[in-house]
């Protein structure tokens, strides 16, 4: 199955702000590796504010570093995946998604299918990409 996992990593140091994001996205590539799966993409969102301010294990967020992977892994995978997101306290918020591939073998992570988009329809002199 391919899953699409969007998260916010916290920022523990402003100087390093990636730094938190690369060690979670390194720990779940090689969990997902680990267990028989296979890493399509990863893309880094960047810094950006959080809506609101998050708390979560005693410490209060106002931005977070966003990032995306898209991965292939069975139902069991993904389940340890959700549980090792919930206990980390380095993950602010996650949301993970299956994608349908049955019609696009090589359907692309909602941040590519979005570009693709943008570039088809001639909207990308309005929005800097």
């Amino acid at each position: 199955m391919l899953y699409e996992l969007a998260a916010i990593a916290r920022v523990a140091n402003p100087l390093a702000a990636h730094v938190e994001a690369k060690e979670l996205a390194t720990t779940l590539g090689k969990m997902i590796i680990r267990n028989n799966g296979v890493v399509r993409e990863v893309i880094g969102l960047g810094l950006k504010p959080l809506p609101k301010i998050f708390k979560k294990a005693g410490e209060r967020h106002f931005q977070g570093s966003h990032f995306v992977i898209l991965f292939d892994s069975s139902s069991a995978v993904q389940r340890e995946i959700l549980r090792s997101l919930k206990n980390d306290p380095r993950v602010i918020r996650s949301f993970l998604t299956k994608v349908d591939d049955s019609k696009n073998y090589n359907a692309g992570s909602s941040v590519t299918r979005a570009i693709k988009a943008i570039k088809e329809h001639g909207y990308e002199k309005s929005i800097p990409l």
